[in-house]
């Protein structure tokens, strides 16, 4: 696993657990609400790597932070594939001798 990754799953499970707290709910109520097990709860708060994608995001949905997930994956934020795909455009297009409309 990368270095940068390992930090961003520890601060990951910084905010579940800092979450869970503030709201005053117990890791037993998070598992019930989520409908996953206890020790599942306990993993995601220690930062352990095998936590189902599916499952950090029941968890945001619950902590209501499910939009910032949302910004994070959408491509048009992908600054580097977007910077790729421009470099592989054709310098000049032609105009088609066939016609596609159809």
């Amino acid at each position: 696993m990368f270095e940068e990754s390992e930090e961003q799953l520890q601060k990951t499970a910084t905010f579940l657990r800092l979450a869970r707290k503030r709201r005053g709910w117990t890791q037993q109520s998070v598992a019930n609400r989520l409908q996953i097990s206890l020790d599942t709860v306990k993993r995601a708060e220690r930062g352990e790597p095998g936590i189902k994608t599916g499952t950090l995001l029941t968890f945001l949905a619950l902590y209501q932070r499910l939009n910032a997930f949302a910004d994070v994956i959408d491509p048009d934020q992908d600054c580097i594939g977007i910077s790729l795909a421009n470099e592989r455009l054709p310098k000049r297009v032609r105009e088609q001798k066939y016609d596609r409309d159809f």
